[in-house]
């Protein structure tokens, strides 16, 4: 069997670069094994175009922003699903610096399409504890992504082109032109593992920092939320009286088993936000990949031109995976040259 590329892992990353890939007349075959634990399964997929404690917008989030939303909309579309949902963010202030903070860089130019002061929070009388004041970041929301991956990983099963197993780096073999895994020729082999390439051996070689996320589903009762609140938790609503609850960091035990820990941690930043009880119906854990300088890990190997990485999507996966999975794309297709903030050569491998 020949196939322009193998990719592996199907996550948001190895997704989204599987659609553009296909939608460039490319030939393509996915290998992944489905971990429950994977940070794409797990993930709210919020799309905040401000962030920081700095309060500054999101990195090249005027370009990333619109491709994204088109991205999504196209694949709505073609799924028949609503995967890309608007809603504004509100976040808290405790007091009156924190609020003035805000409300100046709220109106320097390049802000004021992403943020408010005027946000009132009269809606959320009775089931919120109100704050000080609070501010509200426009164009936001969150992306479905496990319904995304879902999908697509119905759509490639039933044209056969995904395999359901776990990646076995002893299987490749390289010839002058190709790669060959097991029975499979192809021109490259695409590697969109997430944390795990830190254990892929051609790849171990980059400054991975994996960080452990848990996060809840909870159910709050007879409520509507039109919003997503960020109040020393994120509450993101996701339907049926279910919201996303999140999340924690933490950089040891990298493993997705969730703990007791990190439950009670969730529970209490909650209960100091909410007036209303709630019932916790789902805890989760993932290990989010990251890297040293929080960028994006795009490129060729720099010893074996038949292997690539897409990689380091990170927390901001949902507003950034689009663009950087056609970049790539485009790269691997017609020759274009990649983008020197994300190419993987800007990291030199230690002997």
């Amino acid at each position: 069997m020949k196939v322009n590329y193998i990719i592996v892992g199907q996550g948001i990353a190895g997704t989204l670069l599987a659609h553009f890939l296909l939608k460039a007349g490319k030939t393509v075959k996915l290998i992944d094994k489905q971990h429950e634990g994977a940070a794409s399964k797990v993930a709210a997929g919020i799309i905040n175009p401000v962030t920081g404690r700095r309060i500054v917008k999101s990195w090249r989030i005027d370009e990333l922003l619109p491709f994204a939303e088109q991205t999504y909309q196209e694949i709505e579309k073609q799924f028949d699903i609503e995967i890309f949902i608007q809603k504004n963010i509100i976040r808290s202030f405790e007091n009156n610096k924190q609020f003035t903070d805000w409300s100046v860089k709220s109106a320097r130019e390049g802000m004021t399409q992403y943020m408010s002061d005027d946000y009132e929070g009269t809606a959320l009388n009775g089931w919120i504890k109100s704050p000080y004041a609070w501010g509200e970041i426009l164009q936001s929301g969150r992306v479905d992504v496990p319904l995304l991956i879902d999908n697509y990983r119905n759509r490639f099963v039933e044209k056969g082109i995904l395999e359901e197993a776990d990646f076995d780096y002893k299987q490749i073999d390289f010839s002058e032109d190709l790669v060959s895994y097991k029975s499979i020729q192809a021109d490259k082999i695409i590697f969109c593992e997430g944390w795990q390439s830190a254990f892929n051996p051609y790849f171990s070689y980059l400054p991975h920092e994996a960080a452990k996320g848990e996060m809840l589903i909870v159910r709050i009762p007879n409520i509507k939320l039109d919003k997503l609140i960020k109040m020393g938790v994120f509450i993101v609503p996701i339907g049926e009286e279910r919201y996303w609850i999140g999340s924690t960091y933490s950089w040891d035990d990298l493993n997705d088993t969730p703990t007791e820990e990190a439950r009670q941690d969730l529970c209490k930043r909650l209960e100091k936000v909410l007036q209303v009880p709630y019932e916790v119906l789902e805890h989760h854990a993932a290990v989010r990949p990251v890297f040293k300088d929080r960028r994006p890990i795009i490129g060729l190997h720099p010893n074996f031109s038949q292997l690539a990485i897409f990689n380091g999507m990170g927390t901001k996966g949902a507003s950034i995976t689009p663009f950087w999975a056609h970049h790539f794309s485009d790269f691997l297709c017609e020759y274009s040259p990649l983008d020197d903030e994300v190419n993987v050569n800007r990291i030199i491998p230690t002997t």
